[in-house]
């Protein structure tokens, strides 16, 4: 299982990977609505964590009025949104090993040559766009420094740089979460390729041992959280360890109660409040709280519990529930992550948020149709195409993940 699987991957597809490849025979997995949505979900809770910045939230009388008690419950739903992120990760987690996991059972192995092609004609082609786009806005404003991390961004470290130098000032700088995302794909299909159902869920396991004994160390070091815990690869493996296990747990877990599922879903935003406002996991220097290791450890516990519920929530409710319009817009998130950003930069210059809640309104609505109209285009006109070439490379069919 282990040096010989090893020698063997190395060389690409295994004779019976090459067989199946060859083969007429076609499987496709099926469409789920419901996991787009969770998708639109996500990418909805990460829109409100940055339009919403802490000046907005602060600018209200009614919050200063009520005490600075209030204001930290304010910043803690803010806070919270950004766990949106966080969903994004578990459910990449769970797409990915759900989809090896099929190819596996089917054809007996899993093409890594093919898996890291199909990876790179979804990422990339949107991914360097993006960094483009940051990289002219940065010699556009003269923006030396910004220009110095996209670099790290081209090869995948966008992470590292942002926990150690700081966030970028550019509508670009939420691409350093696509590093996280490739070293992640770096890891585990090998892992997949190589071990049993039981020796993927030691390994996930593992990794969340990996993820508590890192916040631990920064907990104690008193590291700024964000972004230096944040932005750590080991810590965020906490929640592709979580998607990781409820795919391989999946056929065991209840389905079909939808309100069942509601309950579950709603219980996740919960959760990233409480581990925001009890511990201020994101921003504790902002509250005047100094973060420990348990702190920390127990915060993303309930972060990572959290993801699990939302996951699992949707999966209970099932498509049935599910608005078209939400799907559809989840079938594009990945456009929309990129683009938001920018769309809410340009929105707050039309209408100042902070000259009042219609202004708000009116900004909020100009950012997400903005958004949501780049994304769309991005998809059908520059996108597609590379979708199109990536379906030459699928073992088994489903839709863009």
């Amino acid at each position: 299982m282990g040096w010989g699987c090893a020698l063997v991957a190395i060389s690409g597809d295994t004779p019976s990977a090459q067989t199946a490849n060859s083969a007429s025979k076609e499987l496709v997995w099926g469409y789920r609505p419901e996991l787009d949505a969770v998708r639109f979900f996500a990418f909805l809770l990460v829109f409100i964590h940055h339009f919403l910045s802490p000046v907005d939230f602060k600018s209200y009388d009614l919050f200063t009025a009520a005490g600075e008690r209030a204001l930290r419950v304010d910043s803690s739903l803010r806070e919270a949104c950004a766990m949106g992120l966080c969903l994004f990760f578990t459910l990449s987690a769970y797409l990915i090993t759900s989809l090896l996991l099929r190819e596996r059972e089917s054809y007996g192995s899993i093409s890594i040559r093919k898996f890291y092609l199909r990876r790179m004609l979804r990422i990339w082609p949107l991914y360097y766009l993006g960094i483009a786009i940051g990289v002219a806005m940065a010699l556009l404003f003269r923006q030396t420094r910004d220009i110095v991390g996209f670099v790290a961004y081209l090869f995948l470290a966008g992470n590292f740089y942002c926990a150690a130098f700081g966030w970028l000032h550019n509508a670009m700088y939420p691409l350093w979460s696509i590093s996280i995302e490739e070293q992640f794909y770096l890891l585990w299909p090998w892992a997949m390729r190589c071990f049993s159902r039981r020796g993927l869920a030691v390994s996930a396991l593992g990794m969340i041992a990996a993820a508590n004994i890192t916040l631990f160390a920064l907990g104690e070091r008193h590291a700024v959280t964000d972004p230096h815990v944040w932005a750590n690869t080991l810590v965020q493996f906490e929640m592709f360890s979580t998607g990781i296990l409820l795919a391989l747990a999946k056929k065991r877990m209840a389905w079909g109660n939808a309100w069942m599922g509601l309950g579950l879903a709603t219980s996740g935003p919960v959760l990233w409040f409480g581990a925001c406002f009890f511990s201020q996991v994101k921003q504790p220097e902002a509250a005047g709280v100094t973060s420990n290791g348990a702190t920390l450890m127990i915060a993303y516990a309930l972060i990572a519990l959290g993801c699990a519920g939302v996951l699992q929530g949707f999966c209970m409710i099932g498509p049935s529930h599910i608005p078209q319009w939400v799907a559809a817009l989840g079938k594009v998130s990945y456009g929309l992550y990129v683009y938001h950003v920018l769309a809410i930069a340009f929105a707050k210059a039309c209408f100042d948020p902070s000259r009042g809640l219609a202004y708000q309104g009116a900004s909020a609505a100009l950012a997400l149709g903005l958004t949501a109209t780049a994304a769309v285009i991005s998809y059908e006109y520059f996108e597609s195409p590379f979708l199109r070439l990536k379906r030459r490379f699928e073992i088994l069919h489903s839709k863009p993940i």
